[in-house]
């Protein structure tokens, strides 16, 4: 019995070692790599420069993972899109389609769950099923793509935690920057991380030059650890030392996330940490208002606390702006559409 293999996940010289094994032409790889990742073909039977029986012999030995749209929402406030995807081992996923400015955005699932544990985070609710392979991150994309448009940037701010699944991370960026393919650039794709300090090193050391978002959120680690179980392994000063070493390798600024809880982490005390930890440091502050989940007592942040907040960081010399709230209409914070669903 021929053991199928999943083909969206392959360089174009993994394909070439493999064609030849299987008696194809070299050729014949670059060709089926250009259907993939050019014109998002995931059906054989459609890639009509290769002969028939070439089709019917590549459905033999490959496979694309099947991910189908279980639901849609669309906001009436902006074009923002959030999508329910079904995977082939019928788990569930979440991703949204963004368009502002003439750019599209997408923020896409990296696992199925997550194991972090972040109280104010529906995501991780039920733990950890499984990562996602890089051939369904692949498909995942150009599923978003084929119901929408061509997209400019790639979010990895899904359900799970990126850095968690490294080695499928890692290959999907190989094979989605390819020139001979999608041929997205490296500093398109944003990666986020609650700080596994020891992957962001390696993410460094790959020498890719992708943005790398951090969700720190608390300026003290006894508040990180209350809120945050990874708190307890990765201790901020790691976290910002490791940040600071990503910088001096790839040249990206680092981006910390900060979802402000109105009289938990936005107090003065806060403030003045921030500044010990941030100043003279070329960083970028994110603030993002709580979205509350049910789990979590707090209530949304306000916009004039908001407000308040990031004008007093800026006082302090930190560059810190407010996240632009994209589809905010459509009431779910990331994994609670899964989590609703699944109920």
């Amino acid at each position: 019995m021929i053991m199928k293999q999943t083909i969206n996940d392959k360089t174009i010289e993994e394909l070439e070692k493999i064609f030849l094994d299987l008696g194809f032409k070299k050729f014949r790889a670059k060709q089926v790599f250009r259907q993939i990742h050019v014109n998002k073909i995931n059906d054989f039977s459609k890639m009509t420069d290769l002969s028939k029986k070439m089709r019917e012999d590549l459905d033999k030995y490959f496979y694309f993972p099947k991910i189908k749209v279980v639901k849609e929402f669309k906001s009436n406030l902006d074009k923002t899109k959030k999508y329910l995807f079904e995977l082939d081992d019928k788990n569930i996923i979440e991703a949204v389609f963004m368009e502002y400015n003439n750019r599209n955005t997408i923020c896409i699932s990296s696992q199925v769950g997550c194991r972090m544990g972040c109280k104010f985070c529906a995501s991780t609710k039920n733990g950890l099923e499984r990562s996602l392979s890089a051939s369904e991150i692949i498909e995942e994309i150009y599923l978003l793509e084929r119901e929408n448009s061509d997209i400019s940037n790639i979010v990895v701010m899904g359900i799970g935690e990126p850095l968690d699944n490294f080695s499928n991370i890692e290959k999907f960026i190989k094979i989605i920057t390819d020139q001979k393919g999608r041929n997205l650039s490296h500093r398109s794709i944003t990666v986020s991380t609650v700080g596994l300090v020891d992957k962001i090193y390696d993410l460094a050391n790959l020498g890719y030059d992708i943005n790398l978002a951090v969700s720190l959120h608390y300026a003290f680690d006894e508040k990180r650890m209350a809120y945050m179980p990874s708190g307890n392994k990765y201790k901020i000063k790691d976290i910002i030392k490791a940040c600071d070493y990503y910088l001096e390798k790839t040249k990206r600024r680092v981006s910390y996330e900060y979802v402000v809880i109105d009289g938990v982490n936005n107090l003065r005390e806060d403030i003045d940490q921030l500044e010990k930890l941030f100043k003279g440091k070329n960083i970028h502050i994110n603030l993002i208002p709580l979205n509350p989940i049910e789990e979590f007592k707090y209530s949304k942040t306000k916009n004039n606390v908001m407000d308040q907040f990031q004008q007093k960081l800026t006082k302090k010399g930190l560059n810190a702006t407010i996240r632009r709230s994209m589809g905010s209409d459509i009431d779910a914070s990331c994994g609670q559409l899964r989590n609703n669903y699944a109920r």
